[in-house]
């Protein structure tokens, strides 16, 4: 039996594997400790022992300990930074306590501290309600709009920023400036940056040329307080005073982009303040410029910005507490300020779903009229009346438009249209004793042509064909008048709507909307001289009126090759290769029928702007120019120049007209193309769009890119 030795007696070697001596393979530290413990002249010394301990232990900074990196830092007898240290102008030192930190420590921090903000972040908007901003004192703001925290404080974008600010560290770059190059200022949107000076005078454009087509905003709010009000408001106005801005060539392109992403960004992260609807409501007047409808956004935006104003509660402004989740305390001025949005959020629909030849998105209601009208801005209140009229015309007589012509659909459409007719004349009648401007005078006659355009939708053999064609004309020919009659200051009220033509315009800052009626208005000139009816009308002045309207539609465009610019080209070319007004354009195929025939049109499902279409379609079976209208812009048509005349119709005209197979591409599907399609006049597409996208690849002038 054998008993544990005792600590003062080590046990016995017997295996023959030991060695009485410790091996040589010790490692490289415990060699270096040793020969220097070896070689000290005071190995008694305990002291004497610990320096040469410390001495031999070569430590690297702080620098160098994280990235793992060998270091040349040299402490005895003086210290002497790294190389890689005074390479990259960083602190060399060494600290005692440093401790390396792992990256995968330091994100699993960052998404433990995202977490508790977004639970911190969920608390704070319960107890928010929705569209309200903070009241300033002191500021005409406050009275403006009611009272809340902006949702640039407190908003689901501080989510998504937080999550980009989390992947740009996973990356190697610096969030905090990332974040703050991404959050627009009020001086810089991305890459673009103004100045003061500039903001100011884009400003007093806005309110001089464009506030009066669309009078929502407050002129006495200054550019900062828009800014804290919504910064997608605050660029909106910028970028839209920017259309004919001289300090600064070529800044709606550089601020079209940007603001392309901050509308979407905004959008997409639900608005917390009502003020973005207004935003919207400009962007559907003036829209970022685009050569094809097929890229234009603006029924998106229409229908965006109107559910976005019920989800605010707009359309019932004197009871916000119904859609808020927190008690809430209007004021008058704060009820009134909701209440003219929404009258604007209607307007703007209203006109989107004309222009455009759509159903309407408007969603007008008791108080839009009636006693609520005193409630209303006089700026608005004009325009909340005439849109309302626009509105009953297309419910009634373009939405249950039928297919086919039926005699006792005639008969009660004409009976409709005289009624229209009698309530038009109230309705102009009313605004007069208002002391109108000239710019209510313009909306009105914009309803009189809505109204008048059915008669192409008539069959000729109604009694009251020719009566429907000559009140046709002159609303056509009254639209123009006005709107090439326009005075340069559009707030000073008139006593009529017809101004002469000699008035120093302000037509190039029109609405989008402005320019869709001006351009139906003269597709109608130029068909109706070009027909049957030209015999009853003055065809000298009609003519005259003509070539201004090409003039005018011109100079609405704001880029190279926008829509206004290609539209303007393709009345130009239809006009010229009709003779100019002396002989028929429209008779399909030359041959001879009953002359009332050739004011039919085909497209028959865009309400008043089919005659648009309609007449766009006709364009691209005559011409084979749709791939060459974005050089053809660059060197305009004349309309006022004639085709040599030698006893034949001029080229392009009834007389030659070839197959429409012949006159499209290879590569474009005649089955859809040709009328005798399938889907007969109910075919869903975009004539407009379609005839004019023939070098969608193409740069529109000097910008990058498009949409």
């Amino acid at each position: 039996m054998s008993w544990p030795a005792t600590p003062g007696q080590p046990l016995a070697n017997n295996s023959p594997l030991d060695s009485p001596h410790p091996p040589s393979t010790n490692s490289r530290k415990r060699k270096k400790s040793s020969g220097l413990d070896d070689g000290s002249d005071d190995g008694d010394n305990p002291g004497s022992a610990q320096r040469g301990r410390n001495q031999g232990v070569k430590r690297a900074c702080n620098e160098c300990r994280q990235q793992k990196l060998r270091c040349d830092v040299l402490t005895d007898p003086n210290f002497k930074s790294c190389t890689r240290c005074s390479k990259h102008k960083l602190m060399c030192a060494i600290d005692p306590g440093f401790k390396r930190q792992e990256k995968r420590q330091q994100y699993a921090e960052l998404e433990r501290e995202l977490s508790a903000l977004r639970a911190e972040n969920a608390e704070l908007k319960a107890g928010l309600p929705h569209g309200l901003a903070p009241a300033i004192p002191g500021n005409r703001m406050a009275s403006y709009a009611p009272s809340m925290q902006s949702a640039s404080a407190y908003g689901p974008s501080n989510e998504a920023a937080a999550s980009r600010s989390l992947l740009d560290l996973a990356s190697g770059y610096d969030s905090s400036l990332i974040a703050s190059a991404r959050a627009p200022s009020a001086n810089t949107l991305a890459k673009v940056t103004l100045r003061d000076s500039q903001i100011a005078e884009l400003f007093n454009i806005f309110f001089a040329r464009y506030h009066p087509y669309l009078p929502l905003l407050l002129p006495e709010i200054t550019p900062s307080g828009y800014f804290e009000l919504c910064p997608l408001l605050y660029w909106t106005i910028l970028t839209v005073a920017s259309r004919r801005y001289d300090g600064r060539p070529g800044l709606l392109s550089e601020l079209k982009p940007p603001l392309h992403e901050l509308l979407w960004d905004t959008v997409g992260c639900v608005p917390q303040t009502y003020h973005a609807v207004k935003a919207l409501c400009l962007l559907c007047a003036w829209p970022l410029p685009t050569s094809s409808t097929s890229l234009d956004p603006s029924m998106i935006i229409c229908g965006t910005m109107v559910h976005l104003a019920m989800q605010f509660g707009l359309h019932r402004p004197s009871h916000a507490q119904d859609f808020s989740r927190i008690k809430l305390e209007l004021r008058e001025e704060d009820i009134k300020d909701r209440m003219n949005t929404w009258v604007a959020v209607n307007v703007c629909a209203q006109n989107v779903s004309t222009g455009y030849g759509m159903p309407q998105l408007s969603r007008w209601n008791w108080f839009t009229h009636g006693q609520h009208m005193d409630r209303i801005s006089d700026a608005l209140r004009a325009r909340c009346m005439i849109e309302r009229f626009v509105d009953k015309i297309t419910r009634t007589l373009y939405t249950m438009q039928r297919d086919l012509i039926i005699p006792t659909d005639e008969t009660a459409r004409a009976m409709t249209i005289e009624m229209f007719s009698r309530e038009y004349e109230e309705l102009e009648s009313s605004l007069k004793q208002c002391n109108p401007l000239p710019i209510d005078y313009l909306y009105l006659h914009a309803a009189a042509l809505h109204l008048r355009l059915t008669a192409f939708f008539d069959s000729p053999s109604v009694p009251t064909y020719r009566s429907d064609l000559s009140a046709l004309w002159v609303a056509a020919t009254t639209l123009l008048k006005t709107f090439l009659g326009l005075p340069g200051d559009l707030d000073v009220p008139s006593s009529n709507g017809v101004r002469k033509l000699s008035d120093t315009p302000s037509k190039p800052f029109a609405t989008n909307y402005i320019m869709q009626m001006v351009l139906a208005a003269g597709f109608t000139l130029m068909k109706l001289l070009n027909s049957f009816f030209a015999a009853q009308v003055d065809t000298v002045t009609g003519r005259t009126i003509f070539l201004q309207t090409v003039t005018a539609l011109r100079s609405i465009s704001v880029v190279q090759n926008d829509l206004p610019q290609r539209l303007a080209e393709v009345v130009a070319q239809l006009w010229q290769a009709s003779g100019a007004g002396g002989q028929r354009l429209f008779d399909d195929g030359g041959s001879k029928r009953d002359i009332d025939d050739s004011l039919q049109i085909k497209v028959r499902c865009r309400m008043s702007m089919s005659l648009v279409y309609d007449s766009i379609w006709r364009w691209k079976e005559r011409f084979e120019a749709v791939r060459n209208l974005d050089r053809m812009v660059e060197h305009p048509t004349q309309p006022d120049d004639l085709p040599p005349s030698n006893g034949q119709e001029p080229q392009g005209t009834m007389g030659d007209t070839l197959p429409i197979s012949a006159t499209m591409g290879a590569d474009v599907d005649v089955s859809l193309a040709g009328w005798d399609n399938p889907f007969g006049s109910n075919a869903p597409f975009d004539s407009l769009g379609w005839a004019l996208d023939g070098f969608l690849d193409l740069p529109m002038g000097n910008e990058p890119s498009f949409l």
